[in-house]
């Protein structure tokens, strides 16, 4: 046994020693049993399971039929959407992976990887709005659905593609420059960018120890696009709409860099009174957003499942200025992180119980969620041209979801497409 070995072995033991010690400290009635096993090895089963938790999620924002879906869906854990938990896991999940190589062997040594990977993003962004471009000229399809967005607030619908009798260049040219493409996609498109323009920088300045900067910069950014009226849209693809890169740059750099030191920061919470006390603190700062957000004056939840202590007129104003979603408001960043800091906290010491529970169904859907992410976009096609009900009806409405969710766990276990598909 080498050295490499012995210091493997010896830290898979710490992790589990403090994971352990972190079951009794947080919670003494949970048993310490129940606890994540800490292996040593890369992949996170945990970081996969609230991945597939986001799936359900994913389909309670895009599939906007009123179910029992939406109760966790539309923003009632917390006032934030499935877009943060995907943009920050995604990047502890880079930051982990080719982290590991960067550490080894250097940058150099990682680029191939991350320009192979690259590529596949680009590729499967591309192919998936000019698919839904070319499905536009089928006489008796109906592609409204992901080829317009509807602003509920400002009334207004947007088109999303050239008009039908466009030109193939000019369709193809915004393709290329990720210009057009259905909405329900649009995040990945953000994803692709990021990981092509960041994810490289980011890995230089971990690899040269410059970590502080690298998150001054990134907090600089952030900052700037919030000041700005309008934001910032420097790439000018249609994500930044959205998602404007310059502000969600921030929960994917963060994310990178927790990833990369991933060891460091599992063991400042789990081993160390500080880091215990502010777990603590984000558990409570959770409770307090998940009260908050069910003062959302939304129409659609039953009078018994809102809260009022926070008047409408004050809850929209402070909605409207700390929890904006396109340029990442303040309060809605502090949510994301108090809110992942909770759950993977209570999935390193309740892992046992939830993995039997509903590992089964979410961690293969969080191990492939790029695959649902493409699929679901043709299920959206699907459902909206087949003679279903108005979509009124809550029970009919929650078997579409389940159902809809049921078969996309059917696809990934059967590993459909996954050829072609990247996951």
């Amino acid at each position: 046994m080498d050295k490499r070995d012995i210091k493997t072995d010896k830290w898979r033991y710490k992790m589990t020693t403090n994971t352990l010690g972190a079951s009794r400290t947080f919670s003494g009635w949970i048993p310490a049993s129940w606890a994540y096993p800490e292996t040593g090895v890369t992949r996170d089963l945990r970081l996969d399971f609230m991945r597939g938790f986001v799936i359900p999620l994913l389909f309670a924002s895009h599939f906007e039929y009123f179910s029992a879906l939406m109760f966790i869906g539309w923003e009632r854990i917390g006032v934030i959407s499935t877009a943060e938990i995907f943009v920050i896991l995604s990047g502890i999940v880079v930051g982990m992976v080719y982290g590991k190589k960067v550490k080894q062997a250097g940058v150099a040594a990682a680029m191939p990887g991350l320009i192979s990977r690259s590529v596949a993003l680009y590729r499967i962004s591309v192919l998936m709005i000019l698919t839904i471009a070319a499905l536009r000229f089928i006489p008796w399809l109906d592609t409204t659905i992901v080829t317009t967005f509807h602003d509920p607030y400002g009334g207004k619908t947007h088109q999303l593609y050239p008009p039908i009798d466009a030109s193939i260049f000019e369709v193809i040219s915004k393709a290329l420059l990720l210009q057009i493409g259905p909405h329900q996609f649009q995040i990945v498109g953000m994803y692709v960018v990021m990981f092509i323009l960041f994810t490289p920088l980011v890995f230089l300045m971990l690899g040269n120890k410059q970590m502080g900067l690298l998150l001054g910069l990134s907090w600089v950014l952030y900052l700037i696009n919030l000041g700005s009226n309008p934001f910032l849209r420097p790439t000018n693809a249609q994500f930044e709409y959205a998602f404007p890169i310059l502000s969600w740059q921030l929960l994917y750099v963060h994310g990178m860099v927790a990833g990369y030191y991933k060891q460091q920061v599992v063991q400042f919470f789990a081993a160390t009174a500080r880091g215990k006390r502010l777990v603590v603190l984000c558990i409570a700062l959770s409770l307090g957003f998940i009260l908050f957000t069910w003062n959302h004056p939304l129409e659609q939840f039953p009078e018994w499942a809102r809260l009022h202590f926070v008047p409408a007129e004050t809850f929209l104003y402070w909605y409207n200025t700390y929890f904006t979603k396109n340029t990442l408001g303040i309060g809605r960043l502090m949510n994301v992180v108090v809110l992942f800091i909770a759950i993977y906290t209570l999935m390193t010491v309740c892992w046992q119980p939830l993995n039997r529970m509903l590992g089964w169904f979410f961690i293969p859907l969080g191990q492939a969620s790029l695959y649902v992410f493409f699929i679901h976009v043709f299920l959206l096609l699907l459902i909206a041209n087949t003679p279903l009900p108005g979509y009124e009806n809550f029970w009919i409405n929650t078997g579409i979801h389940i159902g809809l969710l049921a078969l996309v766990w059917v696809l990934v276990k059967r590993q459909f497409l996954f050829r072609w598909i990247p996951h």
